[in-house]
């Protein structure tokens, strides 16, 4: 094992700079509910819109 003085010490970097599948996950999950709360909005609108509602009965 090297053993560092105090100067080569504070020259280290370390960490990780790659971006994981479990992040990547994530973001997809995230743009997956949006698309769909998106186009359920846009549906009702267009509906509203139309006139093409279902009765409450």
């Amino acid at each position: 094992m090297i053993k560092l003085d105090e100067e080569k010490l504070s020259l280290l970097k370390g960490g990780t700079t790659t971006v994981s599948s479990a992040v990547i996950n994530a973001f997809t999950s995230i743009i997956k509910v949006l698309y769909d709360v998106g186009r359920g909005v846009g549906s009702a609108i267009r509906r509203f819109s139309e006139g093409d509602l279902c009765p409450l009965k």
